[in-house]
């Protein structure tokens, strides 16, 4: 756990990366294995991810996301993809194809989608995209908890032109399916060049609350 807290610690929005410092492969590879393990809603793994790499595409995407110098001085930018909202809708073949990976008979099968659909008229109503959206940022959480395991730093990035990054995605990145998702969020991954300022947080008394 004292290590699991240090990286806790070590971890902060890095807004400059050392350009000449890459990730190794296995642990990029193990990044993106602590999304892919992560919980979802109903099991329902929500994401996708655009590992990229190539400096060309990088510099193409900078202006869509605010010219912000993460964005090309990163080792890889991880563009985080949450499901639409079509695929969640009554009759998906997505959502019959992922339950039955569990369900141990058909009338189990029923009887989860059926809870499932209950749950999306009772808590959603037509803010599904959002709630696909939440669950991507579970995955993110852990991969960047990942990456300050191992040393790596990271950087969430929310403040990008969603329509221009688009653009410069269908463009750029023939590996974007825009019918199927849409842009949750981004992180950039890689080595810091300046050490970060002290980490300030509210104590445990204000922020958690003991019920016995």
């Amino acid at each position: 756990m004292n290590e699991f807290l240090k990286a806790m610690k070590f971890r902060h929005a890095c807004k400059l990366f050392d350009e000449k410092k890459k990730i190794p492969k296995k642990d990029f590879n193990a990044i993106l294995e602590a999304g892919r393990l992560s919980p979802s809603s109903f099991g329902l793994e929500h994401w996708r991810f655009l590992a990229i790499e190539n400096a060309k595409i990088k510099e193409a995407l900078k202006e869509a996301v605010l010219n912000q110098p993460q964005t090309t001085t990163c080792s890889h930018l991880a563009i985080l993809l949450s499901r639409k909202a079509k695929f969640f809708k009554k009759g998906s073949e997505y959502v019959d194809k992922m339950f039955a990976k569990t369900a141990k008979d058909i009338k189990t099968l029923e009887m989860e989608k059926e809870l499932f659909y209950g749950f999306l008229r009772n808590n959603l109503e037509a803010d599904i995209t959002n709630w696909s959206k939440m669950q991507t940022y579970i995955a993110a959480a852990n991969m960047m908890s990942a990456a300050a395991f191992l040393g790596i730093d990271s950087c969430p990035m929310e403040g990008f032109d969603a329509k221009e990054l688009k653009k410069a995605l269908i463009k750029n990145v023939p590996e974007f399916d825009k019918k199927s998702y849409k842009i949750a969020l981004i992180i950039a991954f890689g080595y810091r060049v300046n050490e970060p300022e002290e980490k300030i947080r509210r104590s445990m008394e204000e922020i958690a609350t003991f019920v016995k």
